[in-house]
Formats: C-alpha cells, structure tokens, sequence
C-alpha cells in the first residue's frame, strides 16, 4: 500500500477526495433528513371538516367567559327567524372565486398559548401569471365561525372545533368563507420558532427614528436609526401593538394598531426571502431547514420538501415585485362586548385594486 502510494499519489489523492466529499455529503443528507423528520403536520381536510361541522354544530352553550375578550357562548338570536349572518355582515363573506384561480398559501404566526393566531398572511400566486399578491389579514377582523355558528374574530380559528375540525381546517374555512378564495396550503410557526429562524438568517435589519419600546411585547430599542437585531427583538418587533418612542424628554406612543404590525410583518418575511437567496454552504442550509423544521407545523397535504420549494421559488423577491394591499375595516364593539373589526368591503372589490378579476 505504501508503494502504491508512493508511485501513484495523484490516483490516491484523487481517491480520498472523492471519498471525502461523498463522505460529507452523506453527512449533510442525514442531517437534512433528520431535520425534515422533525416537521409536525396536522390534519387538513376543510372540505371534510366542513361537512362534520355542518351536521350539526357543537354546542358551547357551557362556555361563557373568554379570556381574551368577549364571550365563547353563541350569539343572542337576532329575531325569532332563522338568523342570516350574510345579512347581518355582507362584508365578512367573499364572492366565490374559482379554485384553480390562485395557488393560495396561509401563513399564521400563533401567539404563546397556540391557540390563538398572532399573524395572519394570504399569499396568491395567480394562475394566469404575473406577480404574486399579498394582503395581511387583521387578526381581529369580524368572519364567520362554523364551529360556533356564530361571528368571532378571525385568530379565534387556529383553536380549532374539538373532533371535527383541527385548528389549520378552521382557519382555512373561516379565510375562504371570508375571501371567496379555497386554500391550497397552511404554514404556522410559534413564537420560539421565529426568533430561532431569525437568528439562524443573521438576524433582521430595523429602523427606528428614535429610542423605541413596548413594554407588553418586550420591545427594546436603546438608540435610533438602523442595526441589525436579533430574533428575540425582531420578535418583539413584529408583535408590538403599544409602540413608544422617546421624542424629546418623553415617551409617546406611535404606533398602536394591527396594520402597523402587519407592514412590520411582511417587511420581515422580505428581508428573510432576500437572505435565504444568499445560502453560502451546505452547512448553513442545513442549520436554516433546522431552525425551521422543529417550530413549523404544515398541513398534511404539504410536505417539508414542497414547502421549501415553494419558497425557494420565491427567494430574494422584494416589496416592488409583490402586489399588496391593505383590508379596509371599520372598529365595532359585538353584541357580546368583544372588540372587533368589520371590513368595508368585500374581500373581491379588494382585491380588484390590485388584480384584474377579468383575467380568471
């Protein structure tokens, strides 16, 4: 062997090499499949679950005292005819569109409990081309509960209908019921999980024009201008609803709604779309799939895989190649004293400022 070596050191070297990579590759293939092994999916079947639901709906008549404001008991009835929510709400139910219209991607951030959504985004690829279009849907917006027979605030969903419906099949029905628009595929990442995606990206850059803070989101910021922030701020970022900044000798608040929180939201998913153009090795695709993988739940239709090719379809696009607009809504406190809003519009005419309805 030694003389072999000797006399053929090139053929060795070469035979190492190709031995070593081969070797390595396995390596990042096994870590690459451990991590999509780690990937939770749910039931997803809203077509199923609409249908169980229908006949006949449960019973919450027991529960009364919701925690996160208003009340989990049916509405009072509104006369004694059979009521007609479409009537009462015209705005919170969308004209039906077809189905091969739009490849349509949910995407939902859950609060702490899980049970809640915190961030709701609709993504649609139109069918017949052209850029895609993205509209972040207001958490309190003001739809159609099936599970409840009743109207609630959207984020309600993600709770799902115990033994009929998981919670990515009731906030699939509560979004098509709203938009007119079936969903292909869900996507929802918990708190945790977002600030390790970030961290595993670089972080995220942030631009402030003063000390900012909000101290119900643990939002932190000590000095103005840009830097670069890591997961557990860009958390806080995203999710702050109470925004102070330090103007002067004083803290005064500058931003307090969910539409400021939505632009912050889709301005995160832009700059991580454009970092994840930018894989340097297989090791750091390999550390991103990680992050990802042990904090996102998909739904059964659509595996890890898929996922990722989806988004890498869509790696480095930016806010000028994306249609986006912004649900129109009014504030309306319900019959049952919970805060809520009520679109406008129909989600339809909203979606004709951006996309020719024509083309489908």
């Amino acid at each position: 062997m030694i003389r072999y070596t000797v006399f053929h050191p090139v053929r060795v070297f070469a035979v190492l090499a190709i031995g070593g990579a081969l070797g390595l590759g396995a390596f990042y293939a096994y870590q690459v499949n451990a991590a999509l092994d780690m990937v939770a999916v749910e039931d997803f079947d809203p077509e199923g679950a609409r249908v169980a639901m229908a006949n006949p709906a449960p019973d919450f008549s027991d529960l009364v005292e919701d925690p996160y404001g208003g009340y989990l008991d049916p509405n009072p009835p509104m006369s004694s005819s059979p009521r007609d929510p479409r009537a009462q709400f015209p705005t919170s139910f969308g004209d039906p569109l077809p189905d091969e219209a739009f490849d349509s991607y949910l995407l939902l951030g859950t609060d702490a409990s899980g049970f809640l959504a915190d961030a709701i985004i609709l993504t649609l690829q139109p069918n017949v081309g052209g850029a895609p279009i993205m509209v972040s849907l207001p958490r309190d917006l003001y739809v159609w509960n099936l599970c409840k027979d009743r109207f609630s605030r959207l984020n309600e969903g993600l709770g799902g209908c115990p033994g009929m419906a998981s919670g990515s099949e009731l906030m699939a029905i509560m979004v098509e019921d709203y938009t007119g628009i079936p969903i292909d595929h869900l996507a929802r990442i918990n708190f945790s999980g977002f600030a390790r995606l970030v961290d595993a990206m670089g972080g995220i850059q942030v631009c402030v024009d003063n000390p900012t803070r909000d101290a119900n989101s643990g939002l932190d910021i000590a000095t103005a201008g840009c830097q670069t922030v890591n997961g557990e701020t860009a958390l806080a970022w995203v999710r702050s609803r109470h925004t102070e900044q330090l103007i002067g000798s004083d803290w005064k608040q500058v931003a307090g709604s969910d539409f400021a929180r939505q632009s912050r939201q889709q301005d995160v998913l832009f700059q991580l779309a454009a970092k994840a153009a930018r894989f340097s090795s297989p090791g750091a695709l390999v550390n991103r799939l990680s992050a990802v993988a042990s904090s996102v739940r998909l739904d059964s239709e659509w595996s890890f895989g898929q996922a990722i090719s989806t988004g890498w379809r869509y790696r480095g696009i930016s806010k000028d190649s994306v249609r986006r607009f912004s649900i129109e809504a009014h504030d309306l406190r319900s019959p049952l004293g919970a805060a809520v809003l009520v679109p406008d519009l129909k989600f339809t005419e909203q979606l004709a400022t951006v996309f020719d309805l024509t083309d489908i």
